[in-house]
Formats: structure tokens, C-alpha cells, sequence
């Protein structure tokens, strides 16, 4: 935003890229040309196909786990609600990346 005098401001804040989300003020999930990207601090923690439902609950999972966000921040982006979260987190403890897709039966 412009000042009085007509200067342009020293430091404007950046918006994120188009087709990015930010989660906080160190993730963010970025989806182009239908894949995804979980970037923190600049480095890619998970890249998946946008329908891979498997790879974007283990990307959710991580997030969470390894502390780089909360689960509130995390279900905002990701369109779920924070008991998602937990119960993938759940269902990772007791069986891993298995344990997040479908479960057998009807």
C-alpha cells in the first residue's frame, strides 16, 4: 500500500503463488497441473497425484507428527475436519500406510 508521499512500500508481503494454500507461516500445499506439494521451509515434504487419497492422509500425518503443523491448520487446508486428522493418525500408529486406504469388506 502506498504511502502520502507516493513511495511504494520498502517490503510488501508476497501472496503465495497461484494454485498454493498457505497452512502456516512454514507449510504450505501447492497443486499445479494435477499433483501436489507439501512444501515446509522451502523443501518439498510430499509430492502426489491430486487423487491420491493414500499419499495426501500420509502427507496430513507427517505434518502433524513431526510437528510442523497443528491439526486445526492442517484440516483447514486440506478440506477435512481436525477428528480426520486424528484418526489417520490413529490408523498410521497402528498399521502404517496400509492402514490409510480403504478398509476390506463392504
Amino acid at each position: 500500500m502506498p504511502d502520502p508521499e507516493g513511495q511504494a512500500e520498502l517490503f510488501p508481503i508476497p501472496s503465495p503463488p497461484p494454485g498454493s494454500e498457505v497452512i502456516n507461516d512454514r507449510c504450505m500445499l501447492r497443486t499445479e497441473n494435477g499433483r501436489r506439494m507439501v512444501i515446509v521451509s522451502g523443501i518439498v515434504l510430499a509430492h502426489y497425484a491430486a487423487g491420491d487419497r493414500i499419499a495426501e492422509a500420509h502427507a496430513r500425518v507427517t505434518l502433524v507428527e513431526q510437528g510442523w503443523a497443528d491439526q486445526n491448520d492442517v484440516a483447514r487446508v486440506f478440506g477435512c475436519c481436525a477428528r480426520t486428522v486424528r484418526r489417520e493418525q490413529r490408523r498410521f500408529d497402528d498399521g502404517g500406510m496400509a492402514a490409510l486406504g480403504p478398509a476390506d469388506g463392504y
